[in-house]
């Protein structure tokens, strides 16, 4: 393996193996982060690729010199042309994958869910108020904030805790087409097309009190599976766009359709939206939800705003509470459940994640035991000591 320390030159390390080296670390390097996707581990899948971004200027820095002074000392001293052709057609062969890497739109894409990630992350910081949250209420343990963005883009974020397991929330989130059952106002939810996991492409619609028109939203979403990393699972969600829509192979239909707007309702525009789910114990999971949206009105009423901040948010929580609760014992939930081998990978890494926490905590609670135990001989070879000196003393 080359190291990015190495300072090779073609008088100490072989050029044929030096290229056989980077091509392997490079093939490699791109298969896992491939396999980092599949697996929606899309951050650790990121941190890997900038990593392997550093290798290919290495791989510039160091090899293409070695290599072009190679090919003029060969070209000046006639030496032999077999090792030189081998190096050629090697060298060829490395930079033709790593263009191939550079041009992968599945790593194209990987950078903006990045970067969606990050922003996703950032406007739900346990430090709201850097963010510019203005905190509106806190009732039953769920807090609501609200946070304006100017250009017509307000913002809602409502967390607390579920006391249901974090398999029965993801449950819930999985199945958006019955976001209408439980979530309020909400008129219509339909799958316009998913992927065999996590991706979904989403259109709702809901009611808005009088006067205001219907809503409706277009939405593009996917899971990211950070839970050995940092003790969470991300839904990132925002309005589809066209590229979402084209090469997208790995959808199950071949053409996504998306509804044309009816009557008086407005379509409205998310910059991003979503969930982050953390789980406390096995029977307790914190959910943060948040949404930045263009609702496409010139001017969002105050009594409309205080309607969404202080009743909506509020409700939509104590319906998700509740909806979760009822996963155990609803018909339609259990049939998809059984029916999607998905959800056998979820309770799989659920049940592997508090395994291995009860393991930290039971080599913590020993590791306490031992201390205490030699805390407790130390004590007692220093109450020998001074029984030993008294003795003395006397």
């Amino acid at each position: 393996m080359i190291n990015s320390g190495d300072n090779i030159t073609v008088k100490d390390y072989n050029l044929t193996t030096k290229i056989i080296n980077y091509l392997e670390d490079v093939e490699n390097q791109y298969t896992e982060i491939i396999t980092l996707c599949n697996l929606e581990k899309l951050r650790s899948a990121y941190n890997n690729l900038l990593k392997l971004e550093q290798l290919f200027e290495i791989i510039q820095n160091n090899l293409i010199c070695t290599y072009n002074n190679n090919n003029n000392d060969d070209d000046n001293n006639n030496k032999n042309n077999n090792n030189n052709d081998n190096d050629n057609e090697l060298y060829l062969k490395l930079e033709t994958l790593i263009k191939k890497i550079k041009s992968e739109e599945r790593l194209i894409k990987l950078k903006q869910e990045a970067i969606e990630i990050e922003d996703l992350l950032k406007v739900l910081s346990p430090d709201y108020k850097s963010q510019g949250w203005q905190s509106i209420q806190t009732v039953d343990g769920i807090h609501s904030m609200y946070k304006e963005h100017g250009s017509g883009i307000h913002s809602v974020r409502i967390e607390g805790i579920i006391d249901q397991p974090i398999f029965n929330v993801c449950s819930i989130i999985m199945e958006a087409d019955l976001y209408y059952t439980w979530i309020p106002r909400l008129l219509e939810s339909k799958i316009l097309n998913q992927d065999d996991r996590f991706k979904r492409l989403i259109y709702c619609k809901a009611s808005c009190p009088w006067p205001v028109n219907d809503r409706d939203i277009c939405l593009y979403g996917y899971g990211v599976d950070m839970l050995e990393e940092e003790n969470q699972v991300v839904v990132v969600s925002r309005s589809i766009r066209d590229q979402d829509l084209i090469g997208n192979t790995s959808l199950k239909y071949a053409e996504t359709i998306i509804p044309q707007v009816k009557g008086n309702t407005v379509r409205a525009k998310s910059e991003i939206s979503g969930f982050t789910i953390k789980p406390i114990s096995a029977t307790q999971t914190y959910v943060q939800v948040v949404s930045l949206t263009d609702p496409n009105m010139q001017l969002l009423p105050k009594w409309l705003l205080n309607f969404v901040t202080t009743q909506f948010c509020h409700y939509l929580f104590v319906m998700l509470r509740k909806q979760a609760s009822d996963v155990a014992s609803s018909n339609e939930y259990q049939s998809r459940i059984q029916s999607n081998p998905i959800y056998k990978e979820i309770k799989e890494k659920s049940d592997s994640y508090f395994n291995r926490i009860d393991s930290i905590n039971n080599n913590n609670n020993n590791n306490n035991n031992n201390n205490n135990n030699n805390n407790n001989n130390n004590n007692n070879n220093n109450n020998n000591n001074n029984n030993n000196n008294n003795n003395n003393n006397e």
